[in-house]
């Protein structure tokens, strides 16, 4: 289970700084382009589904992920490796998934113990910083991750809330 909160924000190159006081060691770079084809409102569980193709560039991987968002803080994600995304996105589209979003991201991820701080720059939406623990909900993890965003002095009014960044491009008119 991934555990996350993500926010808005205006100054990465200090936020990356403040992580690297914080004691954040940065894990890896990725340049990831993701091809977003299923994205439906959130049910009334509170569940929301997402399918999409991965292509990481600077790893030269492709992948066919389907992730659920079962809570605020909470997703479930199914990945495997593909190697042909011309031929993946064919057979989705002959199973009537049509693309919806593409997101182009820059991303760097910092790592300290078991808490990932990740800053992401996407492409005609803006900067992000995501906080993620990869393991079960709890008081404790929850509160850590609290902790961390306050350390980094992110603003809980700036926190992104049930939704993804193909949602937030849509929304800005940023489809296909």
């Amino acid at each position: 289970m991934e555990l996350e909160a993500k926010y808005k924000c205006d100054d990465l190159s200090a936020l990356i700084e403040k992580a690297k006081e914080l004691g954040f060691k940065l894990e890896k770079k990725k340049k990831q382009i993701d091809t977003y084809f299923i994205m439906n409102e959130t049910k009334e569980d509170g569940t929301r589904h997402y399918l999409r193709i991965r292509e990481d560039n600077l790893k030269g991987t492709i992948s066919l992920d389907y992730h659920i968002v079962l809570s605020l803080l909470e997703t479930d994600e199914t990945e495997m490796e593909i190697s042909d995304k011309e031929k993946m996105t064919k057979i989705l589209g002959l199973l009537g998934h049509e693309v919806k979003c593409v997101v182009n991201k820059d991303r760097e991820q910092y790592k300290k113990d078991k808490v990932r701080v990740i800053f992401d720059k996407i492409a005609n939406l803006g900067d992000f910083v995501e906080i993620e623990i990869n393991d079960e909900l709890s008081k404790e993890n929850e509160n850590l991750i609290k902790k961390v965003a306050e350390s980094l002095g992110l603003d809980e009014k700036d926190r992104v809330v049930k939704k993804g960044y193909p949602d937030l491009l849509i929304e800005k008119g940023g489809s296909k």
